[in-house]
């Protein structure tokens, strides 16, 4: 039997390896001046131009905040590809204080993104095997929708009447526990999600 001989090589992988030197990142937040700003839409993109002469032909807004702050800490980025995650632009304080074109373009895009109907009264539920189906009234109208029975990843508390309902595919509803809500609405929520 023969067996072949190598050498140990003692180099590590750390010391053979070159490294690639990043830039810094800056973690100072950018505020940026409403009126100095602007965002238009051209085809599906939503747009932004900055008063440097700086153009983003394509823009991601998200709410710092997004239950507490409608309007105001708006974080704008560039869009995340397959290879990178996008960067920060900057963070818009108050929307109210763009022009009429921008703060409508910026409005409409968030809507898209921060689609939440409103249960305003409860039609029927079922529960079976681990899962509770919902048939519901919104603002928007009649939804049916199911939820995973964990009410611990399925249900936020965001104020002290308001929660956030979360069903099997990731759609967010509103569920507000006050006045608003019928007394048979109330009861099967409590039942059933233990609010």
């Amino acid at each position: 039997m023969t067996i072949a001989t190598k050498p140990f090589d003692q180099t590590t992988p750390s010391d053979t390896l070159e490294t690639e030197e990043k830039p810094d990142q800056n973690f100072e937040t950018n505020y940026l001046d409403p009126l100095q700003i602007k965002f238009r839409v051209e085809g599906e993109n939503l747009t932004l131009a900055l008063a440097d002469g700086s153009y983003y032909p394509r823009v991601t807004l998200r709410r710092c905040f997004p239950f507490s702050t409608n309007g105001m800490y708006i974080t704008i980025r560039t869009p995340d590809t397959e290879k990178e995650r996008g960067v920060e632009i900057g963070i818009l304080n108050r929307i109210e204080d763009l022009d009429p074109q921008s703060f409508g373009a910026l409005n409409e895009e968030l809507k898209l993104h921060y689609f939440v109907p409103v249960i305003k009264k409860v039609l029927s539920v079922k529960e079976e095997y681990g899962f509770i189906n919902w048939k519901v009234i919104t603002d928007r109208g009649e939804k049916e929708f199911i939820m995973r029975d964990n009410v611990i990843s399925t249900t936020r508390q965001i104020s002290d009447n308001r929660w956030l309902l979360i069903d099997i595919n990731q759609a967010r509803y509103e569920l507000n526990m006050d006045d608003s809500l019928d007394d048979k609405s109330r009861a099967l929520f409590v039942r059933h999600l233990l609010l």
